[in-house]
C-alpha cells in the first residue's frame, strides 16, 4: 500500500484524519505531540538516559527511550517522520455505526460495548434520531469514553489548554536563558538574572498586570505582585510538565510524579555532566545536541563535540 495514501488518525490533532503529507507535518508541529517532544528536550533525566543508550533502572525511562529515542539529536521534522507518526497514530480503526447483515452477522470483538437496534427505514430521520437518542440516554451502561489505541497516549485530550502549555514553556525558557552564562547578551536586553516581574512583563503574560503611565505607587505595586504570582505559577507548571514527560505522562501540571531515581554513581556523573555544561535544554525545533556517550568506567565527563 502506498504510505502517502494511507489514512492516519490522531486524536490529539486539529483534525482527526490525515494523509502522510505536508498538512500532517504542519499540524503536528502545533499539536500536543510537539509539546511532549519539546518538554522532553528540557529534561536532564531524559538527556541522561539518551547518553546511556537507554540504560536505566527506572522502567518508565527505559520504555520512553525505546519509543521516543534520542530527541536531542533530531529536529522535530526528522523525529516526527521517524517516530512520531508511529507512536501517536491510532492503531485500530475508530468505532463507527455500521449496518449488520442479517444473513451473516459479524459483530465487533467488543460486542458487549455496543447496542443492537432494529430501525424501520420508512420512518422519518427525525423520528429515528429521537428514538435512538432516547434509548442511548436510558442505557444503564452508557458512558462517553475517549479511548485511544495509539502506542503513546496523551494523558488528557481535554482539560489542559494548549496555551497554558505554551505559556509555561515560554516562561521557563526566558527564566533559564536569563541565568545561562553561556548566552551572549544582546543590545537593549536586560542583563543579568531577570526577576519574575521582568519575565512576565517581557512576555506580556498577564495584560492586566502590565504597567500603565497612570499608575500610582499602590496600583503599580499590585501589578508587579500580580505578575510575579502568575510567572511563579507558570514556572511551577512547566517544571511539572518536564517532570512528567520522561515517565510517559503528558500533559500534566500536577505535582511531581514518583521521582526518577538513579544509582548513586549515575546521579554523580549526571551532576558532573551538567556542571561541565554538557547538557543544555533545546528550545528550537531545528536545534540538535550531540554529546559522546558516557563511559561508566570514566572518571570525568567527556568534552562536548563541536
Amino acid at each position: 500500500m502506498d504510505q502517502n495514501n494511507q489514512e492516519l488518525v490522531f486524536k490529539g490533532m486539529r483534525r482527526l484524519r490525515y494523509r502522510q503529507d505536508a498538512a500532517l507535518q504542519q499540524d503536528a508541529a502545533r499539536s500536543p505531540y510537539y509539546w511532549w517532544w519539546a518538554y522532553l528536550r528540557l529534561s536532564k533525566d531524559y538527556w541522561w538516559v539518551c547518553q546511556r543508550n537507554g540504560i536505566a533502572d527506572d522502567l518508565r525511562l527505559r520504555a520512553m527511550y525505546t519509543d521516543f529515542g534520542k530527541v536531542y539529536e533530531m529536529t522535530f521534522e526528522q523525529w516526527w517522520d521517524k517516530r512520531g507518526v508511529r507512536l501517536f497514530s491510532e492503531q485500530v480503526a475508530l468505532p463507527a455505526v455500521r449496518q449488520i447483515n442479517p444473513h451473516d452477522p459479524q459483530f465487533s470483538r467488543d460486542f458487549d460495548r455496543h447496542l443492537l437496534l432494529e430501525i424501520p427505514i420508512h420512518l422519518t430521520e427525525r423520528t429515528i434520531i429521537a428514538q435512538v437518542r432516547k434509548m442511548i440516554r436510558q442505557h444503564p451502561e452508557r458512558a462517553v469514553e475517549r479511548v485511544s489505541t495509539a502506542r503513546r497516549k496523551l494523558a488528557k485530550l481535554i482539560g489542559i489548554r494548549q496555551d497554558v502549555i505554551e505559556s509555561a514553556y515560554a516562561v521557563w525558557r526566558v527564566h533559564y536563558e536569563s541565568r545561562d552564562g553561556r548566552l551572549t547578551e544582546k543590545i537593549g536586553q536586560i542583563t543579568g538574572r531577570k526577576s519574575l516581574y521582568q519575565i512576565g512583563k517581557e512576555l506580556r503574560l498577564v495584560k492586566t498586570c502590565m504597567p500603565a503611565v497612570t499608575d500610582d505607587a499602590k496600583r503599580a505595586a499590585m501589578r508587579v505582585n500580580g505578575m510575579k504570582v502568575a510567572v511563579s505559577r507558570m514556572l511551577s507548571r512547566a517544571n511539572n510538565l518536564i517532570a512528567h514527560a520522561p515517565v510517559g505522562i503528558f500533559p500534566s501540571v500536577q505535582a511531581d510524579p514518583t521521582p526518577i531515581v538513579w544509582r548513586p554513581i549515575q546521579q554523580q556523573r549526571l551532576a558532573e555532566a551538567i556542571a561541565a555544561k554538557l547538557w543544555r535544554p533545546l528550545f528550537d525545533a531545528d536545534d540538535v545536541l550531540t554529546v559522546p556517550l558516557q563511559d561508566d568506567r570514566s572518571k570525568s565527563p567527556p568534552e562536548v563535540q563541536a
